[in-house]
């Protein structure tokens, strides 16, 4: 995944007056500048320059479509005025000489800097305007090197609870950018919502009073130890709670549960780590201790499940009432500075049971691999989120009772649970379409809150 990248952004006497307007009118600044490259999902620091070579503000950027013949737009926010103004000369005579020559040229001209000279000039620049600390301190050295010090457990979980919460944002329909604000603030962070700088609202009533009609979270509200954060997006807000069994270096697993209020459909998705193979790419070695129980335990499940029938509501439909998927995806490694979704397969529980008996993936020792090249068929991340969110697939409103006790056993197994929920715009009631993520190695729960201040809706997909 891509890496944070700096971008330097000269003015003309012209275009300051420009920028100042539209910064004061709009909070933000669009110019189109040469064809660049960097990824939409990874964080983008903008240094603004002023005619006299000065880094008067900083900005979090984007690149935009095309603006012309080699030339890109690049959209600035979150624009900030530097109190404690510095000089470009400064900078680039604070870098040391082996990346001083690939600063000085991106400051005296413009244009995106390599990741090294960013990096470099951006330890320089938080050491000479100490103010702007808390804006771009996530990208030092210092913060990298307590990342590094973390266990490399603890960054596996962070990596899966990240996924889930870009997956929940995603199927929310809320710009995933909040995600590359996060930083280490602390040693031993309880969970990758502590990075974050959105509001926390532990014991927030109106979440307490709203989750209510989730099945199953009067046992999950009364976890220890939960961390929420509040996402908006225009008038869409969307609620995080994560909640901790267990310090975040012993969480295991990645479940996620899906609910969508509007249909009262629950869908369950276990992740599955591939390695990597000369051959093959990315392999998924089968059968797996730990998979087998995992299976079982769902099997014990859908036999509870198939006890209750659907209901002959028309919001009942479903192609599958199994809400079973096991998502295989290679390594996640923990990318703060990404707001991606991980690439993965998703597979079908029923379609699994008949692939783990195929002979097709046996490898040359008699072993199975699963691989993108052999799986035949699956749901990716945009195909299984229009599943999802249509309830086209999940359990039916009377199976959706049971998930109580589904929860208890995720959460006894030291998963977490998320949930998410965004108002269903085209629906004239307002209502949203709600997540449920148990495995990230904490609980999480999100609740979307409707425009009307005085009440909140857990959603409707």
């Amino acid at each position: 995944m891509a890496k944070a990248g700096g971008y330097v952004l000269r003015l003309t006497h012209e275009r300051r007056d420009v920028f100042h307007h539209a910064v004061d009118e709009y909070g933000r600044f669009a110019e189109a500048v040469p064809l660049f490259g960097h990824s939409r999902n990874a964080p983008l620091v903008c240094f603004i320059v002023d005619p006299s070579g000065r880094v008067t503000h900083i900005g979090r950027g984007r690149r935009g479509v095309n603006a012309g013949t080699q030339q890109s737009r690049l959209n600035i926010e979150e624009i900030h005025s530097v109190d404690d103004v510095v000089s470009i000369q400064s900078i680039i005579g604070g870098v040391p000489n082996r990346n001083r020559k690939a600063v000085e040229q991106r400051f005296l001209s413009g244009g995106l800097l390599s990741p090294k000279a960013f990096q470099e000039a951006i330890d320089v620049f938080v050491r000479l305007a100490p103010g702007a600390r808390s804006l771009v301190d996530r990208f030092t050295t210092s913060t990298r090197q307590r990342l590094e010090r973390l266990s490399e457990r603890a960054r596996d979980s962070l990596a899966y609870q990240k996924e889930a919460l870009a997956v929940a944002l995603s199927l929310a329909g809320i710009d995933r950018a909040p995600l590359a604000q996060w930083s280490l603030e602390d040693e031993a962070p309880g969970s990758f919502l502590d990075g974050l700088p959105e509001v926390r609202m532990r014991e927030d009533p109106m979440v307490i009073q709203d989750m209510r009609q989730v099945p199953g979270y009067d046992y999950l509200r009364e976890i220890p130890n939960a961390a929420a954060a509040v996402f908006a997006d225009g008038d869409d807000r969307l609620t995080v709670i994560m909640a901790n069994r267990q310090p975040l270096e012993e969480q295991t697993g990645t479940d996620l549960i899906y609910y969508n209020e509007r249909f009262r459909a629950f869908v369950m998705v276990q992740y599955k780590a591939m390695e990597a193979d000369d051959d093959l790419g990315a392999i998924f070695r089968f059968p797996e201790a730990k998979l087998t129980d995992e299976l079982h335990r769902m099997d014990r499940f859908l036999k509870e499940l198939s006890k209750v029938k659907a209901a002959s509501a028309l919001d009942d439909f479903r192609f599958s009432d199994n809400p079973f998927f096991l998502k295989f995806c290679p390594r996640i490694q923990f990318e703060p500075d990404s707001t991606g979704l991980t690439k993965g397969m998703y597979i079908p529980h029923a379609y699994w049971k008949l692939l783990e008996k195929d002979d097709r993936f046996k490898g040359p020792r008699g072993g199975r691999r699963l691989a993108y090249s052999n799986v035949g068929r699956y749901f990716d991340n945009t195909s299984f989120t229009m599943m999802v969110k249509g309830a086209w697939v999940g359990t039916n409103i009377p199976q959706s009772e049971l998930l109580e006790r589904w929860m208890r056993d995720v959460v006894a197994a030291g998963r977490s649970i998320t949930f998410a929920v965004k108002p269903d715009d085209p629906d004239p009631d307002g209502d949203g379409a709600l997540v449920v993520n148990p495995n990230l190695d904490l609980d999480g729960l999100a609740v979307e809150h409707d425009k009307e201040p005085e009440r909140v809706q857990i959603s409707r997909g």
